[in-house]
Formats: structure tokens, sequence, C-alpha cells
């Protein structure tokens, strides 16, 4: 058996509970509308050139539209005629134009011409090298460090002792080969160490460690 009271304080919490809950449901949209990132980016272009854009649009079509115009593929009107087709023909012709779009959602918040080298990096894709203006790939040889996008070839010892573990690792490599193809003659090692960076760079300590190793195996 139900008591009265037993009955009358059950109907009480029953009648509070939707009460708190529509007092906490708006503070937990605006928390999500205040995470919620201020643009949603796209990027487009052909490919296998280095013509890929970045634009804000909040659906693939939207953004598409913009990308097409950008990239000359007629009037907007024409733009809008061709987003008219059945998707199976208008993928036809983007394919026969090597024409591509993708969603990067780690560029989203950015605005379109905040976008720099480094985040194509970051993302996966591609940019040019800043130190000598080369083709390079996020995940293929492409890295950053600080803000600056530095290719393979461009990509020095100090440049690696500031990285991972890994990377510190690969540092020591590279300078312990330094040594052995100079013959451990530290002279010569920053003599052509200089026409590429500053040997100055690499911590004394970690110069000493390599030259040991270096003198060990030579």
């Amino acid at each position: 058996m139900i008591s009265r009271r037993t009955l009358l304080v059950s109907a009480s919490a029953a009648a509070i509970v939707p009460a708190l809950l529509k007092m906490a449901f708006p503070a937990s949209v605006a928390a999500v509308e205040a995470v919620k990132p201020t643009t949603t980016i796209w990027v487009a272009g052909h490919a296998g050139d280095f013509d890929w854009h970045p634009f804000h649009a909040e659906s693939r079509i939207d953004a598409l539209r913009q990308a097409l115009y950008h990239h000359n593929f007629g009037t907007m009107s024409e733009v809008d005629e061709l987003l008219a087709l059945p998707e199976a023909e208008l993928k036809k012709k983007l394919d026969a134009a090597w024409f591509g779009i993708d969603r990067v959602p780690s560029m989203d918040g950015l605005q379109p011409e905040e976008i720099k080298p480094h985040h194509w990096i970051d993302a996966g894709m591609g940019a040019f090298c800043q130190r000598c203006d080369s083709e390079c790939y996020g995940g293929d040889g492409g890295r950053v460090f600080g803000a600056e996008v530095v290719c393979e070839d461009c990509t020095t010892i100090p440049d690696l002792l500031g990285g991972d573990e890994d990377d510190v690792e690969m540092a020591e490599e590279r300078l312990t080969e330094w040594f052995l193809g100079h013959d451990c003659d530290e002279q010569s090692v920053r003599k052509q160490m200089s026409k590429d960076f500053d040997p100055d760079l690499i911590p004394t300590d970690i110069w000493q460690k390599c030259l040991a190793e270096a003198r060990a195996a030579a």
C-alpha cells in the first residue's frame, strides 16, 4: 500500500524534474553554441595542381558553387546550371576536369583568408616549402616547425632537435653521419654546415655525444 505522504512526495518530485531540465537545457544549448566553430571549411581544386583554395560553406553544394565560380567554370548562372545536373552527370564532368572538393574540419573556425601554408600541411595536404619554394605534403616529407612549412630536403638538424623523441634521434643520427663523412674533423663539419644553418644552434652536449659515437665507429 502507498501512503498519502509517499504519494505526495513522489508527485512533487515528478513535478520538479521537468522544471529542472527546462532550466538546465538552455544552458546546455548555449554551451554547445559557444564552442561551435564560426566557419565550416571546404577546399577545392584540380588533382595534382597547387590551385586548391579554401571556402566557408554550411553545405557541400554551397561550397561547390563557390569553388566552381572561383575556378572559372563559368558565370554564376552557368555554375548553377552545372549544379542542377543529376549527381552522376555532375560527377562525370568534375572527374573529367580532375576537379575535387573535400571537407577539412581541422581548418574550421578560421576565415579562408586566415588559412596559411602550415594549416594545409597540418591537414595532410600540400603547400610550398617556405625555404626553397618546392612542393611538399603533410605526412610525406612536409613538416611544420613553429608556423614554417619545410620540405624534407630543407629540414635541418636544429629543426629536428626541437621536435619529438623520434626527431631528436634522427637529428643525432644525421650529426653522427656528418662527423663520419668528414673524418670527425669538427672544423670541416662546421664549415659545411654553415652553408645551410648555424651549427651553434646544436647544443654542446649533443654535439659531443655524436662526435664520440662517430669516433668510436670510425
